[in-house]
């Protein structure tokens, strides 16, 4: 049979009733003693000075992305988190003692409304620079995007030691480059998490040149220029740690330094024609040169951002088309930029100044502003070149001369009147000025944007880079059918003014026959060649720019003759006869 086991009441057990002189119940321990707790150099825990290999602060968050679903919930990397951004409606208040329905409760506020009422005080840290605060009158929707985006880089620190990082340029791009000049900011933190003050040397980092030594500023930053970073070389190549050297102490940093590579950049010119400003007598004619700038991130080519977008493409003349296009081949003084944008250039074209003109820039203001522009009979090349590389553009710190070289065609001016032909008829105190057009010697020309499509833009050699008209200059029996010669006379009558026009028949037709009725003394009489659409109640003329319209003649009374003065020499005067126009002149 099993004993009997008790416990006696001297607190002994007692196994069939004998005392076996045993504590049924063990004494008390003595006190135990506390452990020393402390945090490490190394930032982790140590318990009576032994490493526990547990960090005592946590690393830095990454910072989340943020998004409401179309559940109007808030969405964390992606995952629903249930709780909608919007606040939700007030219930309904109680029913009052008179039976009557409560009032609705207010609606809860925004997730945004919330964040404007945290940020007021201005007092709240900035999650992109966590040495200064979040402006308080930062406080639109944007803005509130923007603040959620988090820190200005995505690496953690590593506490522990010395970690240099990358800043981003634009974390909703989630770029580091700065544009305007190509460069990146590094930003030192020491051990801690926090910036390093000046003077503390980095070298070593991975991707840039062995000997390449950095120093931080105030901020604990420094900058790398573009022409230091990294060229499309692979991420393996531009990670890893660095030698961070304080006090004249060097130590290897966390590995976690990444270096970007550069950004590259070019600009690719995609079509060339020839056009004018306006449907003015004096507008300008020029070649309009169209393009685009691309940059290459990490290997891949791609367009600028709009929000990139830069008016920074220039125009110089070729001095030399067979050598490359740079510094030394262009004569920058020489320009003829006329407009410009950030996808266009546009060149004016070498003029060709009639005989009266060059002999008498010297008296006429209007006639000598037109002599910088004058062609010196030699074919006028532009070449495009951007970028200062001192930050005045999003150049990525370079200077880029494209290798496209552009025939800049020289233009013609349009003819005259015929002199002896031409008359003034006045009735009834109506004032014609009629009579011929000198289209005898009607000069060469280049066609224009205003051709069919195929005929209206030029063509690029890829051999030599060379863009120019394929058909070059043309006669002028090789105009279209329906161009004929338009003349406008600017009026000005008893304080009010503006134009009066008419035309020929179109030159192909031997168009030469004009008649220009209230053709009044004191005006300015111009000169083009145009397409002339004949509709039900009226005929129109369109500008088409192959020749230099210009204003050609004053009319002027002195006494009870009428005289035609040349607009470039005033000296110069045709007296008018007065004579009826035949009835038929325009048939």
């Amino acid at each position: 049979m099993p004993p009997t086991v008790t416990i006696g009441a001297n607190d002994h057990w007692f196994v069939n009733g004998v005392d076996t002189g045993k504590k049924a119940t063990g004494t008390n321990g003595k006190d135990g003693v506390s452990p020393t707790i402390t945090i490490g150099n190394n930032g982790n825990w140590f318990v009576d000075g032994t490493d526990t290999g547990k960090k005592a602060v946590g690393a830095d968050g990454k910072s989340p992305e943020v998004a409401i679903g179309e559940n109007g919930n808030w969405y964390i990397n992606g995952t629903d988190t249930g709780k909608p951004s919007f606040g939700k409606a007030g219930k309904d208040g109680t029913n009052g003692t008179n039976g009557t329905n409560g009032a609705n409760g207010a609606n809860g506020k925004s997730a945004y409304e919330l964040w404007k009422e945290y940020i007021a005080s201005g007092e709240v840290d900035n999650p992109h620079k966590p040495d200064q605060k979040w402006p308080a009158d930062r406080n639109k929707q944007t803005d509130f995007w923007d603040f959620l985006t988090g820190r200005s880089s995505v690496i953690e620190i590593q506490v522990g030691k010395y970690n240099v990082i990358p800043d981003y340029w634009n974390s909703q791009l989630r770029e580091y480059v700065i544009p305007t000049d190509g460069s990146v900011l590094f930003t030192v933190y020491d051990k801690t998490g926090k910036k390093v003050a000046a003077g503390v040397q980095v070298s070593g980092l991975p991707g840039v040149g062995a000997t390449e030594t950095f120093t931080t500023d105030d901020n604990g930053q420094f900058k790398v220029t573009w022409d230091k970073l990294p060229d499309n070389q692979p991420l393996s190549h531009r990670t890893g740690s660095v030698t961070v050297t304080v006090g004249g102490v060097q130590e290897t940093s966390a590995n976690n330094t990444l270096v970007p590579n550069r950004v590259n950049v070019r600009a690719t010119v995609s079509t060339v024609y020839l056009s004018n400003a306006s449907s003015d007598i004096n507008s300008t004619r020029y070649a309009n040169i169209s393009f685009k700038f691309e940059r290459q991130i990490d290997g891949e080519w791609g367009d600028y951002p709009s929000s990139l977008n830069s008016y920074m493409m220039k125009a110089a003349k070729i001095k030399d088309i067979n050598l490359p296009v740079n510094e030394q081949n262009l004569d920058k003084d020489k320009s003829q930029t006329y407009d410009y944008g950030y996808s266009y250039l546009r060149i004016r074209r070498p003029l060709v100044l009639t005989p009266t003109e060059k002999a008498n820039v010297a008296k006429n203001d209007t006639i000598n502003g037109l002599l910088k522009y004058e062609w010196d009979g030699n074919e006028f090349y532009s070449g495009l070149y951007f970028g200062d590389g001192a930050g005045s553009y999003n150049d990525y710190g370079q200077t880029v001369y494209l290798q496209d070289k552009i025939h800049i065609p020289e233009i013609y001016p349009v003819p005259g009147f015929k002199e002896g032909t031409v008359f003034l008829e006045i009735k009834q105190g109506v004032t014609t000025l009629w009579g011929e057009i000198d289209t005898d010697q009607l000069p060469d020309f280049y066609k224009t944007y205003a051709y069919p499509t195929g005929q209206d833009k030029f063509a690029k050699d890829p051999d030599t880079g060379i863009w120019k008209f394929p058909e070059g200059k043309l006669p002028a029996s090789a105009l279209a059918e329906n161009r004929a010669v338009f003349i406008q006379m600017r009026t000005f009558v008893n304080g009010t003014g503006g134009t009066v026009h008419t035309g020929t028949v179109p030159l192909s037709e031997g168009g030469k026959r004009f008649m220009l009725t209230s053709a009044y003394p004191g005006n300015w009489i111009g000169l083009d060649i145009r397409s002339r659409q004949k509709g039900t109640n009226q005929i129109t003329y369109n500008t088409t720019y192959e020749y230099r319209s210009r204003f050609a003649y004053y009319l002027l009374k002195e006494g009870e003759q009428y005289f035609l003065a040349d607009f470039a020499d005033r000296t110069k005067r045709i007296p008018l006869e007065i004579k009826d126009c035949p009835a038929d002149w325009m048939n």
